[in-house]
């Protein structure tokens, strides 16, 4: 059932236990603009305070996960409070820190990340069709992944002239393996849902039909069913996230971010970004 209609970007639905955050930009590949990042980290953050939500499922609106970053996006979106924004989303905007050129910690992009990096409860990839750029790196920090037969994952960020984003420099390896976590970030390989799956990324890949999410939430819902009465699965299953996402770790997430962020910026300051895109004609992938 919907919980929330004061989302621009999003949809949000709750079944029982599971809340299902949808990207809701389908026209523009539910690529995230800065509206987007926020009304994310909004809903985030009322999932994790919400005693009824014991498992969060992210996923898209029409054919694509996501595309990635909106390379036409304006950025003063995130600070402008709207009609629309609820009281989550409007602190989120008041406290974002002025944003200093030279101080990755204060972008809007490196706070979305942290938002994924410090949320405290298990966070499921419902991977309805194509996840590119930032769409797939996001995914690295779900703890559980089901996609479509439609559905594949790349991460061409040499050809936008920026640099692997989400802690991916960290964590591909980790999710992957050494060489296609090397050949998907130095080559721009394209991994197919078989291959996501064959390597352990992916735990399951479903049916693309209209009842893709359907069948997710059912999964899901027959495992909750095996971690308690209703009362004690958001306590039990965020004790167990706790466990197994330590502060420490989080920490080392963090500075990993800042570091990828300062050699885009680094990037973007020497020219190299424009060059490589004025080279392809393109800022995003075809």
């Amino acid at each position: 059932m919907p919980v929330s209609t004061n989302y621009q970007t999003l949809e949000v639905e709750q079944h029982g236990e599971l809340l299902v955050i949808k990207q809701n930009r389908p026209d523009k590949l539910n690529c995230r603009n800065s509206q987007m990042y926020v009304e994310l980290m909004a809903a985030l953050a009322t999932a994790s305070s919400d005693a009824s939500v014991a498992l969060v499922v992210l996923t898209g609106v029409g054919k694509f996960f996501s595309a990635g970053m909106d390379f036409a996006n304006d950025p003063a979106i995130a600070y402008t409070v709207q009609s629309w924004d609820d009281a989550t989303t409007v602190r989120i905007k008041e406290n974002l820190p002025e944003r200093q050129p030279d101080d990755v910690t204060t972008w809007l992009p490196v706070k979305f990340i942290e938002a994924f990096i410090n949320f405290d409860k298990p966070l499921v990839g419902a991977v309805n069709g194509p996840a590119i750029g930032e769409g797939f790196t996001s995914l690295l920090h779900c703890d559980v992944i089901y996609c479509s037969e439609t559905a594949y994952f790349w991460g061409p960020f040499a050809r936008a002239g920026v640099a692997p984003e989400f802690c991916s420099t960290q964590l591909l390896e980790a999710r992957l393996g050494k060489s296609l976590a090397a050949a998907t970030m130095y080559l721009a390989r394209r991994i197919s849902a078989q291959e996501a799956k064959n390597v352990g990324f992916v735990v399951d890949i479903l049916p693309a039909s209209a009842t893709f999410l359907t069948d997710v939430v059912e999964l899901l819902q027959e495992g909750l069913a095996l971690t308690g009465p209703p009362e004690l699965r958001a306590s039990t299953l965020s004790g167990f996230k706790h466990l197994a996402n330590s502060n420490l770790a989080k920490q080392n997430l963090i500075a990993q971010c800042h570091a990828e962020f300062n050699l885009i910026r680094e990037r973007a300051v020497s020219g190299e970004t424009k060059a490589v895109q004025t080279y392809y004609q393109s800022e995003l992938p075809s």
